[in-house]
């Protein structure tokens, strides 16, 4: 995560400088008007990677006058591996997760900027997320003997741990777009709250254990970075 981190905040100081180059260079008393209005944004957020996941948003525009206020709806997809980034409950590539979500954000751009969707914003958003963990983890099981009894068995066994979660987020972001062309880049963080209820085979959860956890309920600092389109 901090690999990525570094790398998010290195594109935005690049385009921070570039975009300063570039209003340079513009002729002065360029008119607010002249800039585009886009109204759409799409964009992938690569730190849910880190947890084999796959979120992708769509940014709209809720005003025609300038796009200072929008709404980001953000599908979510998990399915892969159980990485020690994520979870300290995994054994290498037999715990698996699968699952998808759904996240809301009403955004807040501050202060006149002459580019709709880009700019310093605060936003508030909500989210649902629905995982299904399928690990192996030791247990006793009845089975069936020469004898034809059922004996109780102690041993490594296949488990599965299904969990729901809701969460509410506030962030402050900045969105950059690169000078010249309809790609920007989008990195923000925040403070978060979320409640998870879990149903698993073993005597307890076992996807609970850090913050970055599929189970984890409580506090957490939301954080992305995020690479799109503006249309």
């Amino acid at each position: 995560m901090k690999r990525l981190l570094g790398m998010g905040l290195l594109s935005l100081g690049l385009l921070a400088q570039a975009r300063g180059q570039s209003g340079t260079a513009q002729q002065p008393g360029l008119p607010i008007s002249d800039a585009p209005r886009r109204t759409w944004g799409l964009s992938v957020d690569w730190v849910p990677l880190l947890a084999s996941g796959y979120h992708f948003s769509l940014e709209r525009s809720l005003d025609r006058s300038g796009g200072r206020q929008t709404v980001v709806l953000t599908p979510q997809l998990y399915r892969g591996p159980v990485g020690e980034l994520t979870s300290d409950r995994h054994q290498g590539n037999t715990d698996r997760v699968r699952g998808f979500g759904l996240a809301a954000q009403h955004r807040f751009y501050l202060g006149a900027h002459p580019t709709p969707l880009a700019g310093i914003y605060l936003a508030y958003g909500l989210a649902y997320q629905h995982f299904r963990l399928d690990f192996q983890s030791p247990s006793w099981q009845p089975e069936l003997a020469a004898d034809g009894l059922y004996y109780y068995q102690y041993g490594l066994r296949n488990q599965t741990e299904t969990v729901d979660r809701y969460g509410a987020t506030l962030v402050l972001g900045h969105q950059l777009e690169a000078p010249g062309s309809p790609f920007f880049l989008d990195v923000f963080l925040g403070l978060g709250l979320r409640q998870a209820t879990s149903r698993t085979t073993t005597p307890s959860p076992q996807f609970a254990t850090t913050s970055s956890d599929y189970g984890h309920a409580g506090a957490y600092l939301p954080v992305g970075f995020r690479l799109g389109l503006h249309l």
